[in-house]
């Protein structure tokens, strides 16, 4: 059973993007993950020059979204002990977290290019931005106990950054928690920043490739996929319009009434006597 806090946190980061989305989504195409933006610049949706910019306005979001954390919670009262950056979990391998990064952006990316970049859902464009944050929510939900789930390199890079100022500062003391996620009433003290020797780093650094691989990996497979599935709906049309082309366009043809999609001649004997 997914702990009631996993629930929490996932609808709020699927709540946020949603917000966001439709707040800016007009004035920049309100991308906020690098890994979408590099999905749009692949499957042709977003210029080269508008990517760039836009990562690095992302970057510098990062970074500043992570400085307002500090100056709300103090260190002694972060639960997460790292202002929220991502580091695999103490029970997964690092592929299980790569492998997981890969799919759930890809499902973020391809929701994205499916619900406000093909042509075929313009009519439903306006509810793009939900179906984008329940993907956010969804991924979260599973990737939350792997990793704290990233799906985008620019989220992970400022509260690692930022979490650097904390190294030294007394740790919170937070509540155990049972399976569903309820407090035990025990407190307990977390442990430390994981290392794995003196010079390795804290773990949220060590592990920070695989949060710049496995987004950029999966948002470049769901471009992938998207491009294919819109040449095949390139070549399904033109299949169609040469067929309608080729076909007969003698007058008898035309004026045989249509039955269910089938032409049907009607005789001059009947239309004679009528």
């Amino acid at each position: 059973m997914i702990p009631g806090w996993v629930l929490m946190v996932s609808l709020s980061f699927g709540l946020s993007i949603t917000a966001l989305a439709y707040s800016i989504g007009h004035y920049s195409g309100g991308h906020i993950s690098c890994a979408v933006t590099l999905g749009l610049v692949l499957t042709g949706n977003c210029g080269l020059l508008q990517g760039v910019c836009n990562f690095f306005s992302q970057m510098l979001g990062s970074v500043t979204g992570a400085a307002i954390l500090c100056a709300i919670f103090p260190p002694q009262l972060d639960m997460t002990k790292t202002i929220g950056a991502n580091s695999v979990g103490p029970k997964w391998h690092w592929w299980n977290a790569l492998i997981g990064e890969i799919m759930c952006t890809f499902l973020l990316v391809f929701v994205v290019l499916q619900t406000a970049c093909n042509p075929k859902s313009k009519a439903n464009r306006s509810q793009a931005c939900i179906a984008i944050g329940l993907s956010v929510f969804m991924a979260h939900c599973v990737m939350i106990p792997i990793d704290g789930c990233s799906i985008n390199p620019t989220r992970s890079f400022g509260p690692a950054l930022l979490a650097l100022t904390r190294m030294e500062a007394p740790k919170a003391v937070e509540p155990a928690a049972s399976m569903v996620g309820e407090p035990s009433g025990a407190e307990v003290v977390p442990e430390a920043h994981a290392m794995a020797d003196d010079n390795a780093g804290p773990s949220f650094w060590r592990d920070m490739w695989i949060f710049g691989i496995g987004p950029l990996l999966g948002a470049s497979l769901a471009a992938l996929v998207y491009k294919a599935m819109i040449m095949l709906d390139l070549a399904e049309k033109e299949d169609a319009d040469k067929n309608r082309e080729e076909m007969p366009k003698d007058e008898e043809a035309a004026e045989y009434p249509r039955i269910l999609g089938q032409k049907q001649k009607t005789s001059h004997a009947s239309e004679s006597k009528a």
